[in-house]
This record gives C-alpha cells, structure tokens and sequence, in this order.
C-alpha cells in the first residue's frame, strides 16, 4: 500500500513554498511519496498563482469561487496519481494545506472519493460543509496562530465544530502570538500525525514488543 502527502499551497505562492516539508518528510518517514503542485491559475496580485480568486471576495461568494475551482483542482488530482501510481481508492493519502490550500483539502476531503486518511490544515478555514455527513475514516489536525491577521484564529475553531458534528474527529492547535505562517511546533506536530495516521507508531510498538 503507497502512501502519498500532497501538499497544497497558499494564495500567490507556489508548489515551491511546501517543497521542503515533502522532502522532510520523505527524507524521515519510509516509503513516504509527496507532491506538491503549483495551483491552477496565475495569482491576480502578480506573482505566484492562486486555487481561486479573492477580488472583490465576499462571504457570499466565496462558496461559488471554491465550486468554480473544483474542476482544475481534480484535474491537479488525476495527474498527481497518475504520476505516482495511486490507487486514490486503496492507497493511503494524507492532505496538507497552508491558508487557502487548507480550504482546498477540507473540500476535497468532504467532497471527494479518495482515500484520504488525514489531514492537516495550516491558517484556513472551512467554507462551505456538506448537507450530509461524507463517509470517511480520515482524522483532522487543524493549526492556527492566535495573531493571525489574515485568516482570524476563529475560523479554525469552527471547522472543528462542523467536523465534529460530521462525525470526522478533529484536533486543534491553538499557538499563541503566532501570525500567518508555519511554525516548528507546527511542523513538529504534523509530522507525529502523519506517523499515526500512516501507522508508523504501530510498526515501531510491533518492533520493541
């Protein structure tokens, strides 16, 4: 069974930006694949590219902006699998996000028929929640700054209210005076999900016993 991290990046940065967590993580975890694409469109603030607009955003629209993304986003998908052979119904996949990346993943989790078995989401937030609870073994870690400016802490906190209530178990950390970014304890608590999630943990008990 493969295992596959796809790492999906911010608005007006690119597959560069998360590069270097896939390369840590495959350098340290066995057998571990990753990658991590550039999102579909050109950033309208003139560099890097974006998964969906934020001009002239809004509350309301901001939901239709994430259906207009989803085509490109599956098509970004097919490929990655394609590329590392993955199965997306029996291979073990684990999503990472930053920021709008994480609204990425939280969709495809809820939308999508792959095997995701985790996720982790890094400053985002949830915008639209499905009217029926998706079938689905996956666990969530959401990380937020307190001093995010960008995207308010809160919005973290109720992702995990509506997961909980789908029945998708949902960790969070909170980290104080942390801004809009990725800290080491961040990573640092990443990293040990993906360990769980991939069973890692349960090899390395199987060893000593």
């Amino acid at each position: 069974m493969k295992k596959l991290v796809i790492l999906l990046h911010g608005y007006g940065s690119d597959g560069n930006d998360l590069k270097g967590l896939g390369e840590f993580w495959a350098g340290s975890l066995p057998g571990l694949r990753y990658a991590s694409p550039n999102a579909p469109q050109l950033c309208e603030a003139g560099m890097g590219y974006q998964w969906f607009s934020l001009a002239d955003i809004t509350p309301q629209n901001r939901q239709q902006r994430l259906s207009d993304a989803r085509r490109d986003v599956d098509q970004i998908l097919t490929t990655i699998m394609q590329q590392h052979d993955i199965d997306a119904a029996q291979d073990q996949i684990v999503l990472v996000g930053f920021s709008q990346g994480t609204m990425i993943a939280l969709d495809i989790l809820l939308r999508s028929q792959y095997n995701v078995i985790g996720l982790v989401g890094f400053s985002g937030r949830l915008i639209e929640a499905p009217t029926q609870a998706p079938t689905t073994t996956a666990e969530v870690l959401l990380v937020h700054g307190e001093a995010d400016e960008v995207v308010p802490a809160q919005e973290t906190l109720n992702a995990q209210a509506v997961l909980n209530q789908l029945g998708i178990s949902c960790q969070v950390m909170i980290e104080p005076e942390l801004v809009h970014t990725i800290s080491a304890a961040g990573v640092e608590a990443a990293t040990q999900f993906l360990i769980e999630r991939f069973g890692w943990e349960d090899e390395d008990e199987d060893e000593d016993m």
